[in-house]
């Protein structure tokens, strides 16, 4: 079982080999261009992105092109080269980067750039309350902190890099927080729902196992009732906040009681995957029966376990999901290899399939952001915000790449992900301008005729909307409103037959 408690945060307690002589002539920036070059996925992917985005890009490419390299002296200096990658899964880690802490409360941010305390993780925080607005961090206009904060986050497009900061104020290492200004005490001006304003100044502390399983909670209770009527729509709403079956008792238990002589390595994680997919198909089963739509809610989710996730989204529909593959770099120079993921055998699927609302947001990741891609391959209705675009993955017991000076480690994907429904890619070796040039078209918009990816450019709804303050005030009750609104309006949903 030890290999199923992997941590919902980053981990950054690895063992660290001695660090290198004081006399090396060789630059952290030296060193690490190499690494990219020799292991990073696909540069060229991250130039066409940047290429398409401009406004999005951040940073140079100074880091893996061109004759002068920069020394990145410090860790600010790392963070700003690391950026222009635009992928969500860097982490600077090791000793070095400090062990991961936290103010004991979860934010959430608006489009406009408005920020609210969202979740408590610790009991112990009592100064300040869900639903309060942020109006300043240490003296700062929270829109200014989050734009300055974002341009030292990693990920792809500038709104979820806010979102992304703004929970790395909540949960984050020494080392990010040193990045983005902040000391060991952040202090907060508030205003809480009658209006009144105060100051408090919240202490970072060490984020232990209690607080990881209460934040793996706060992340899957819903701000949305259970069942909703608009429109004459009747709406069932399923939440999925993050994809960490170690912390769900029945995965515990289900792949204990499936350990012994005979198992298979994987037959375990299945047995569990398989007790949280049944006990949800419960839930969705009931809701099914007495909705017209169902709308499921991955608004902040933290990604997780990518096989749990398509198992949950094969419970939701019973038609196939995109194939997914994961891209690496080939053998030779201008190649790629793609191995298709791991097709798990079905834990069930909905009695009674309805249409499907998908709700993203800025800061839906990585396993959500899969959820997403997935379910509207098969024809759901993708709503809300583009997400940050975490589209690859890297194994979750890398140590990173060791920087021969500073003594940092820095993680990144190993792996980009490909979907497809068309069947134009297959396993083995591809030219990778073939395959950059497939997924690049028209922007890199998503597509059910065609391979289409995630990696930097995230999901991009089919009905875009815009998170407000009043959606952080309600939990999002409003937009529903708007949402279907504006479905019936474009004629994109069903009439109601009763």
């Amino acid at each position: 079982m030890k290999n199923l408690l992997a941590c919902l945060l980053p981990c950054a307690a690895f063992a660290l080999p001695a660090a290198a002589s004081a006399q090396t002539t060789v630059t952290d920036g030296q060193a690490l261009r190499a690494d990219l070059l020799q292991h990073y996925p696909s540069l060229a992917w991250v130039e066409r992105y940047r290429q398409a985005f401009p406004a999005e890009a951040q940073g140079n490419e100074s880091l893996w092109r061109g004759a002068s390299v920069p020394a990145l002296e410090s860790a600010a200096e790392l963070t700003d080269a690391l950026a222009a990658l635009q992928d969500q899964h860097i982490g600077l880690v090791g000793p070095k980067a400090g062990k991961q802490r936290t103010l004991g409360v979860l934010f959430r941010t608006s489009s406009d750039g408005a920020m609210s305390v969202w979740r408590h993780v610790d009991p112990g925080v009592t100064s300040v309350r869900n639903g309060d607005q942020v109006l300043t961090i240490d003296g700062k206009p929270v829109a200014r902190w989050l734009e300055q904060a974002g341009a030292r986050t990693f990920g792809g497009n500038r709104r979820s890099r806010m979102a992304e900061a703004a929970l790395k104020l909540g949960a984050a290492t020494p080392v990010y927080h040193a990045a983005v200004g902040l000391s060991d005490t952040v202090r907060l001006t508030l205003r809480d729902t009658t209006g009144a304003t105060r100051t408090v100044e919240l202490a970072y502390r060490p984020v232990t196992q209690q607080a990881i399983v209460a934040l793996s909670e706060a992340v899957e209770r819903s701000d949305l009732p259970e069942k909703m009527q608009v429109l004459g729509y009747r709406i069932g709403t399923v939440r999925f906040g993050a994809f960490a079956p170690q912390f769900d008792a029945d995965f515990v238990a289900a792949a204990e009681a499936a350990e012994g002589p005979n198992a298979t390595e994987d037959g375990p994680m299945l047995a569990g995957y398989c007790a949280i997919v049944r006990k949800r198909l419960v839930q969705i089963n009931a809701l099914a029966a007495d909705s017209d739509l169902l709308l499921i809610d991955l608004r902040g989710n933290l990604g997780g376990f990518a096989r749990e996730a398509r198992l949950l989204a094969r419970a939701l529909t019973p038609k196939p999901l995109a194939r997914t593959y994961d891209v690496f770099r080939g053998s030779t120079p201008g190649s790629l290899k793609l191995v298709e993921q791991i097709e798990d055998p079905s834990c069930g699927t909905i009695a009674t399939p309805r249409p499907l609302l998908v709700w993203t947001d800025a800061g839906t990741r990585s396993g959500g952001e899969f959820m997403a891609a997935w379910l509207w391959s098969t024809g759901a209705i993708v709503v809300g915000e583009q997400t940050i675009g975490a589209g690859g993955g890297r194994d979750s017991a890398a140590t990173g790449f060791p920087m021969p000076r500073s003594g940092l480690r820095v993680n990144y994907s190993g792996n980009f992900a490909v979907l497809d429904s068309a069947g134009d890619v297959k396993v083995g070796e591809m030219k990778e301008s073939t395959l950059i040039d497939l997924i690049s078209r028209d922007r890199f918009a998503p597509s059910r005729a065609r391979p289409f990816a995630l990696q930097a450019v995230g999901v991009q709804p089919d009905l875009p909307l815009a998170t407000n303050a009043e959606d952080l005030a309600d939990g999002g009750v409003a937009a529903v409103g708007r949402i279907v609104a504006r479905l019936v309006e474009q004629g994109l949903l069903p009439p109601v037959r009763r």
